[in-house]
C-alpha cells in the first residue's frame, strides 16, 4: 500500500514540468544603499568622497520558485540614504552646499530569471547567475536639501539588477546581487532639479538608489521530482 501511495505521489508530482522544482523560501539580507541624484551625481563610477555616504540596509524576502527558470519574491527593505553636494561640487552652488538624509522603506514584488537550470535535483548543489526586476512602493522622509518644508511621502520605483545564487545545502542558499531602484520622483533628496516642481511623482530627471546585498535563504518547503 505504501509503495502504491508513493507511486501515485510521484506520478502526480511529475505530471507537469512546471512542478519539478517548487520551493518556498524565507531569506534575510544585509546590504548597502548609495543614493544617486542632484546632490550626488556621477557619470560612470562614484568618487571616493561620494562613497562615504553609503548607508546600510536590511531586507526580508518570501520567495516562491515554481520552475527552474523563474522565481518570485515579495521583499521588504529597511534602510537609509544620504547625500552631500560638497563631495562632488558641480555648476549649481545651491546643490554644492546642501546635505540630506532620509529613511528609506521599500515594499517590492520582484521576478528572478535564472540563466542556468536551477534547483532541479536535491542531490546536487545548484548555482546560477540571474537577472531581476519588478515594482517597488517606496517611503522616504528627507531632511535637509534645498527645498522647505519637508514632509514624508510615498512613491513608486523600478528595481532591476543582476546576481548570483548558490544552493549550499537542500535547505540553505546564498546569493549576492547588485542593482538599482529607479525612483519615479526627483525629491528623494528634497532637492528637485526644477525648483518649481515638487511633485512626488515624475519621470524626468529622477533619483535612484544603487543597492548591493548578500542574502542567506532558508527553504521551508520543497517539492522535487526525479528527471530522466
Amino acid at each position: 500500500m505504501k509503495r502504491l501511495l508513493l507511486f501515485v505521489g510521484l506520478i502526480s508530482c511529475c505530471a507537469g514540468t512546471d512542478l519539478r522544482a517548487q520551493r518556498w523560501a524565507l531569506s534575510a539580507t544585509t546590504g548597502m544603499n548609495l543614493y544617486k541624484g542632484d546632490l550626488s551625481d556621477w557619470k560612470l563610477v562614484p568618487s571616493l568622497n561620494q562613497l562615504k555616504v553609503i548607508s546600510t540596509a536590511v531586507k526580508f524576502n518570501v520567495r516562491y520558485q515554481r520552475t527552474q527558470a523563474f522565481a518570485y519574491r515579495a521583499q521588504m527593505s529597511l534602510g537609509r540614504i544620504s547625500g552631500a553636494g560638497f563631495n562632488n561640487p558641480g555648476p549649481n552652488p545651491a546643490f554644492n552646499s546642501a546635505f540630506f538624509t532620509s529613511p528609506l522603506i521599500e515594499l517590492s514584488g520582484i521576478v528572478d530569471y535564472n540563466f542556468l537550470d536551477y534547483q532541479t535535483d536535491k542531490r546536487i548543489k545548484n548555482w546560477s547567475p540571474y537577472l531581476y526586476g519588478g515594482l517597488t512602493y517606496m517611503f522616504a522622509s528627507p531632511r535637509g536639501g534645498i527645498s522647505l518644508p519637508t514632509q514624508p511621502f510615498f512613491t513608486w520605483a523600478i528595481p532591476f539588477g543582476v546576481g548570483v545564487k548558490y544552493q549550499l545545502t537542500p535547505r540553505l542558499g546564498l546569493q549576492w546581487e547588485f542593482g538599482t531602484s529607479k525612483a519615479m520622483t526627483d525629491v528623494l533628496d528634497n532637492s528637485p532639479s526644477d525648483r518649481g516642481n515638487l511633485s512626488h511623482f515624475t519621470l524626468r530627471q529622477t533619483d535612484q538608489v544603487l543597492q548591493s546585498s548578500i542574502t542567506l535563504t532558508y527553504v521551508i518547503k520543497s517539492v522535487f521530482c526525479p528527471r530522466e
